[in-house]
């Protein structure tokens, strides 16, 4: 660590940490966005599926602290540890389990915390006053103040700050592009595939009216493939390079990647192998409690069993597979029902009995082709941001530990953008 850098207590470098209320406030179906874990997604708030409350609650949540630009959202239970930063603009009151943290700028440059807040030090110190209990593992309030972490220069967190903030910010410009471009993809498809925008000569069917020489292909008639555990116990089935995708994994678009990776002979032994363009989507776990899940796989993968596939046979277009599921996401939610052990699961026989009205297979890939347009522009930028996150994850520790600087850090920006 540099001779400049100082060792400092949370406290002493005058970081505040505010509690939150101990209740839930009922959902008024408008207003403010209550943020409760499920918000904080990849160091960011995303307000989707947020419970949204009354001002007169929010008034009354935000009491003790009102979040405001560049403060940290700091999770203590179910995920403790994991922070995520307040943008510009959002006006929201916090969720139980949640504290806010909050730079003065003394000692923390403001738009500095959310990166000092990510490092190895900083997990570090949560491991050692991690509070482990027989259900949750949790942070106490009175603990985090105490966490002690390599602090820069105020002049020096300015420019690691910039140099981190630049590649986060074109992140979520891709983001946001992505956001749009699936909302024109959605656009389309419904124009064309459910309100038959063009279509004249309409024919009663099951679903009601659909253009002629169409027919409805139920999901139930497509080939779905249910996934699997390879055993634990079995090295040789793991540490592949075969992507092995989770509820967790599977978090955009595009399913292409996950932490845990399968062998080819794992692949055959407990997990099913699916190839390119088979989509796949989230049936069990937590994650249906907020939002349905669902992904189209670029190159072969494997996956568990939170998840299901459906592999191109030559009935369905996959991209227009990919946008009929994606569009019911509201629909996946209403349809999710509590297991027994707590958490939502989607029945099979219901997925497989909705229908979709469509051309014969060669007139598809014709109607498909602006609409596939779109989802590889999504899917570039998704491919850049992976690029983009990497650098930024493999920068941050180096930079606010001072095992490299500001003006090699902007050289490697620079080199890679």
């Amino acid at each position: 660590m540099p001779s400049e850098w100082s060792w400092l207590t949370l406290a002493e470098a005058g970081v505040t940490l505010h509690d939150c209320l101990h209740k839930t406030p009922p959902d008024a179906g408008s207003g403010y966005p209550y943020i409760a874990i499920p918000q904080m997604k990849a160091g960011r708030l995303e307000t989707a599926g947020a419970r949204l409350i009354t001002h007169e609650h929010f008034l009354e949540w935000t009491a003790k602290a009102k979040p405001k630009a560049h403060d940290v959202v700091l999770s203590r239970r179910c995920n403790p540890g994991e922070t995520a930063v307040v943008p510009s603009g959002l006006e929201c009151a916090l969720g139980q389990n949640l504290v806010l943290l909050r730079a003065n700028g003394e000692g923390v440059y403001p738009p500095f915390l959310r990166w000092l807040v990510k490092g190895p030090g900083w997990w570090e110190q949560v491991q050692r006053y991690l509070n482990v209990g027989a259900v949750f593992d949790s942070l106490r309030c009175r603990d985090v103040p105490k966490f002690q972490l390599p602090v820069p220069p105020i002049d020096e967190q300015r420019r690691i700050a910039a140099v981190l903030g630049a590649l986060d910010d074109k992140i979520e410009l891709n983001r946001q592009m992505n956001r749009t471009l699936e909302e024109m993809a959605q656009a389309i498809f419904k124009s064309w595939f459910v309100d038959f925008d063009g279509h004249d000569d309409l024919v009663d069917s099951e679903l009601g009216p659909i253009p002629r020489g169409w027919r409805i292909v139920r999901l139930g008639e497509l080939k779905w493939v249910s996934g699997g555990t390879p055993r634990k116990s079995r090295m040789e089935y793991w540490g592949g390079t075969i992507p092995w995708m989770s509820a967790k994994s599977l978090k955009g678009l595009f399913a292409r990647d996950s932490e845990d990776r399968v062998t080819p002979l794992g692949a055959r032994n407990g997990a099913r192998l699916v190839p390119q363009d088979s989509v796949l989507f989230v049936v069990r776990g937590m994650s249906l409690a907020s939002e349905f899940r669902c992904g189209i796989a670029t190159r072969e993968v494997t996956f568990n069993q939170d998840l299901k596939a459906i592999i191109p046979t030559g009935q369905v277009h996959p991209h227009l597979l990919l946008l009929f599921l994606r569009s019911l996401h509201e629909e996946m939610l209403r349809l999710a029902d509590e297991a027994s052990h707590g958490t939502k699961r989607l029945q099979t026989n219901v997925l497989q009995g909705l229908g979709l009205p469509l051309p014969s297979y060669a007139q598809q890939g014709e109607l498909a082709r602006p609409l596939s347009s779109l989802v590889e522009r999504q899917q570039n930028n998704e491919e850049e941001n992976n690029t983009l996150s990497q650098l930024r994850d493999t920068l941050l520790p180096k930079l606010i530990s001072g095992e490299i600087r500001v003006p090699e850090a902007e050289k490697a920006v620079e080199a890679a953008t």
